[in-house]
């Protein structure tokens, strides 16, 4: 866990939305206990997992009605939708946009925007029903967008970009 996460904002955005809201944190890092006082003042319902693999990490993800990433992430968005969650993440490095249909499987949130966090997280949680649609079109999405070939493609054309710039600019 660190400031670029955004885990702060998710969960003042959970401690705005009330009981409606149960907050999974899966992780660990240098920001975690600032994050788990803050939670402690805050938003008191919000559980701490720690670092956690395998099943342990898969368990979180079938537990969960949808997926929230308010700030940097990784390859949790891409995991999230492979167990057929829908997604709310914010524009940080912009592979979301590739895996992100608003309305079909998720939400495209503006970084820093703690409002539209709190829209797309009311509008989710009011919704189970279409939530589950949402999961379904996650799940067939990263399935054809996120394959072995695609990646390997990508991770080639920046080593040749690599190689006749001498520098990277994503």
């Amino acid at each position: 866990m660190v400031p670029q996460k955004r885990v702060d904002a998710l969960l003042r955005t959970c401690a705005r939305l009330g009981n409606g809201c149960q907050l999974l944190i899966v992780g660990d890092g240098p920001d975690r206990s600032h994050l788990e006082a803050l939670a402690a003042q805050i938003y008191p319902a919000a559980r701490f997992t720690g670092d956690l693999r395998g099943e342990a990490l898969g368990k979180c993800f079938l537990a969960g009605d949808f997926f929230v990433m308010p700030g940097t992430g990784g390859l949790a968005l891409q995991e999230a939708m492979m167990y057929g969650k829908p997604v709310a993440a914010a524009e940080a490095d912009g592979s979301q946009r590739d895996l992100i249909r608003e309305g079909e499987n998720g939400w495209l949130l503006p970084s820093d925007d703690e409002e539209a966090l709190l829209r797309v997280m009311r509008e989710a949680i009011g919704n189970i029903p279409r939530l589950k649609k949402m999961g379904a079109a996650s799940r067939k999405i990263v399935r054809e967008t996120a394959t072995m070939e695609k990646m390997v493609n990508g991770f080639l054309a920046a080593m040749r970009y690599v190689m006749v710039n001498r520098e990277w600019k994503p």
